[in-house]
C-alpha cells in the first residue's frame, strides 16, 4: 500500500500539473485546426512508435529482466544493453524510411485535411521523429527501474516534462503557434533519456555497446516480435482508420477527440496505474517464488471497480461543470463543452473495460502469454477497425462515442479468456452485493443528472444538489477503498 500511495501522490501532483497545462492549451488554441494539425502530427508518431512494439517489447521484458538477475547478478543489464542496441539499429532503418515518405502517409491518416495542412503536419512529424530513438529507449528503462522497485521514477519525471511543456507554450505561443508543443514534446524526450539512465547508473547499470551474450537468448526474446507485430500493425490499422474518418467530421470534432482522450489518459494514470505498476511487479516476484497471488489480485480488481465507480459517478453530475470550468472560454464554447462531456462518459466507460482489462493482461504476460494474448489483439484492433468504419460512416459523429468503448471492451474480453486458459488461473465473481451498488448508484446519478434536474430552480442550487449527491453515493465505495487498502497493507 505504501508504494501504491507513493506512485498515486507523485501522480496527483503530476495531474494537476497536467491539468494546468491542457487549460493553457485549450485557452490558447480551442478547438482549432491548428490543434488539430499538430494532434494529426502526433497521432503518425504514436502510430510508428507502436510500429516499433517498444511498448509491447518492455511490457515482455519485465519478467526477463527479474528471471536473468535471479539466475546471476548484473545479467539483467547485459540483456538490457543488448535490447536497446538492437531496437536502436532497427529503429533507425525503420525511421529513415518513414522520412521520406511522411507525406504520403500524412495523406493517409489525415484525407479529409486541406493540402497545406497536411503538408504543415508532415514536416511537424519529420522533425518530432529523432525524438521517437529516446522514447524507444526509455520505454525499457523505465520498465528496469520498475522491476528495481524505483517506483515514481516516471511519475516523477512528468512534473519537470509538463513543467517544459507549460513553459514553451506560454514563452513561445506568439513566436511558434503550434510548433511550441512540437518543442516542448522533443525536449521532454531528451530529458527523460538522461533522467533515467542517470536513475540506471546509480542502480549499478553501466552500458555497453554489445548486441550478444551466451547467457541472454535475444533470438528467442525477439521472437515474440512475430505476434506482437501482427498486433502492432493490427492497432494502427485501427488507429489510422479512427483517425481519418474523423478528418472528415467537422472542424474541432479531433481536437475535442484528442483533448478529452488525453484527459482520460490522466485520469487513467493518476488512479489506475499505481496499481497496475506494483502489482504487476508484485505479481511476477510471487510468480516466480511460486506464492500465494490471491489476495493481491482481489484487491487489485475490486479497488479497480471502487476506482471506477467514484469517477464514473463524479463525472455523470459534474463533469460538464468542470469542464466548462477548466476549458470553458471564446474558443471552447457551450457546443464544445456538451461534446467533450459526451466524449468524457464513453471515455471512461472504456477506462473501466480497460483497467480490469490490465490486470488480466499483466498477468497473462506473467505467465508467459504474451505471444497468444498479442495474436488474439489482432482480430479486436481489426474488428475495432471495421466497427469504426461502419459507426462513423453511417452515424457520424454519434458513431464517433462508441469506438472507444468497443476497442476497450474488445481487448479486455481477450485478456481475460487467455489468462483464464493457464494453469490455476485465478477468479474474481464480478457478480456481488459491491458490484450491484455500484450499477444502482450510477443509474441513480443518471436519472438525477439527466431527467430530475429541471424540477431544481437556479444554477447555484443545481450544482450544490450535483455535489452533495456525488459525496453521498461516493461514501460507501470510499469506505470500501480504505477496507481494501488496509487489508492490503497488513499484507505486504
Amino acid at each position: 500500500m505504501n508504494s501504491i500511495f507513493k506512485l498515486f501522490s507523485i501522480k496527483l501532483f503530476v495531474s494537476i500539473l497536467g491539468l494546468i497545462s491542457s487549460i493553457i492549451v485549450v485557452r490558447y488554441f480551442g478547438a482549432s485546426r491548428e490543434i488539430e494539425i499538430y494532434f494529426g502530427a502526433q497521432s503518425l508518431v504514436y502510430v510508428i512508435i507502436s510500429l516499433t512494439q517498444a511498448g509491447q517489447l518492455s511490457e515482455i521484458f519485465l519478467p526477463e529482466f527479474i528471471n536473468h538477475n535471479k539466475r546471476k547478478k548484473g545479467l539483467g543489464f547485459t540483456a538490457l544493453n543488448i535490447v536497446i542496441n538492437r531496437m536502436t539499429i532497427y529503429s533507425l532503418m525503420f525511421f529513415i524510411i518513414l522520412f521520406i515518405f511522411s507525406d504520403s502517409i500524412i495523406n493517409i491518416i489525415l484525407p479529409g485535411f486541406a493540402e497545406s495542412e497536411r503538408l504543415e503536419a508532415s514536416l511537424m512529424f519529420r522533425l518530432l521523429l529523432p525524438s521517437l530513438l529516446f522514447q524507444i529507449t526509455n520505454s525499457f528503462f523505465i520498465t528496469t527501474l520498475n522491476a528495481l522497485k524505483k517506483y515514481g521514477r516516471a511519475e516523477i519525471l512528468g512534473v519537470v516534462n509538463t513543467i517544459v511543456n507549460i513553459l514553451c507554450v506560454v514563452i513561445l505561443y506568439q513566436y511558434l503557434r503550434a510548433w511550441s508543443l512540437v518543442l516542448a514534446l522533443f525536449v521532454g524526450k531528451i530529458i527523460e533519456f538522461v533522467f533515467y539512465f542517470y536513475n540506471l547508473k546509480k542502480s549499478g547499470y553501466n552500458y555497453q555497446f554489445i548486441f550478444s551474450s551466451s547467457e541472454f537468448d535475444h533470438k528467442n526474446f525477439f521472437k515474440s516480435v512475430r505476434s506482437t507485430f501482427s498486433y502492432a500493425g493490427s492497432t494502427q490499422i485501427y488507429m489510422i482508420v479512427l483517425t481519418s474518418l474523423i478528418s472528415f467530421l467537422p472542424e474541432g470534432t479531433l481536437a475535442i477527440f484528442k483533448y478529452i482522450q488525453n484527459l482520460s489518459d490522466k485520469i487513467r494514470g493518476l488512479f489506475f496505474q499505481p496499481i497496475f505498476t506494483v502489482f504487476f511487479t508484485k505479481y511476477s516476484i510471487l510468480l516466480s517464488n511460486s506464492k500465494n497471488l490471491f489476495n493481491d489480485f482481489k484487491s487489485a480488481i475490486q479497488s479497480i471497480l471502487i476506482i471506477n465507480c467514484i469517477i464514473v459517478i463524479g463525472s455523470i453530475l459534474l463533469g460538464d461543470e468542470i469542464i466548462d470550468l477548466i476549458w470553458g472560454s471564446d474558443k471552447f464554447d457551450d457546443e464544445n463543452i456538451i461534446l467533450a462531456h459526451i466524449f468524457l462518459l464513453f471515455n471512461l466507460l472504456g477506462i473501466l473495460f480497460s483497467s480490469i482489462g490490465q490486470v488480466y493482461r499483466k498477468m497473462a504476460v506473467a505467465n508467459g502469454k504474451a505471444n497468444k494474448l498479442y495474436s488474439f489483439w489482432v482480430l479486436s484492433q481489426l474488428l475495432s477497425s471495421l466497427f469504426s468504419y461502419l459507426l462513423i460512416d453511417n452515424y457520424n459523429l454519434n458513431g464517433l462515442f462508441f469506438i472507444i468503448p468497443i476497442n476497450a471492451f474488445l481487448m479486455a474480453l481477450v485478456s481475460y479468456f487467455v489468462y483464464m486458459r493457464t494453469i490455476s488461473a485465478l477468479k474474481f465473481n464480478l457478480i456481488n452485493p459491491n458490484q450491484l451498488y455500484f450499477i444502482f448508484a450510477i443509474a441513480i446519478a443518471s436519472f438525477l443528472k439527466f431527467f430530475a434536474l429541471n424540477f431544481i430552480e437556479g444554477s447555484l442550487e443545481r450544482l450544490s444538489f450535483l455535489i452533495i449527491v456525488s459525496i453521498v453515493l461516493s461514501i460507501y465505495p470510499l469506505t470500501m477503498t480504505y477496507k481494501i487498502l488496509k487489508i492490503y497493507n497488513n499484507n505486504e
